[in-house]
């Protein structure tokens, strides 16, 4: 049995702050298979943007590189497996730091 004091705060909490009811609805599981397997095509593609590409090529495997470390490095990905707690998105007005 819940304790109604428990399910009160939790009201009041959906009630002030939308998107938190939003996020706890959502299901949170391991990270898509698409995911890792597009991080692992673009880290395997910048060689050879370098290679064929010249200067050009080398400016989008920066840009390959870090969109594959962000897929692969992103958030949801630790909060998933419980590694790491990611920063709130925004901070609120009074919040301690």
């Amino acid at each position: 049995m819940r304790d109604p004091a428990f399910e009160a705060i939790v009201a009041r909490l959906c009630a002030d702050d939308p998107e938190f009811a939003r996020r706890m609805s959502e299901p949170g599981g391991p990270p898509s298979k698409k995911r890792m397997v597009l991080a692992v095509l673009l880290w395997t593609i910048a060689p050879v943007c370098v290679f064929l590409g010249g200067a050009t090529g080398v400016l989008m495997a920066v840009v390959a590189v870090a969109y594959a470390a962000y897929l692969r490095w992103s958030g949801s990905l630790f909060v998933a497996a419980g590694s790491r707690t990611t920063l709130p998105r925004r901070r609120r007005p009074g919040a301690s730091l």
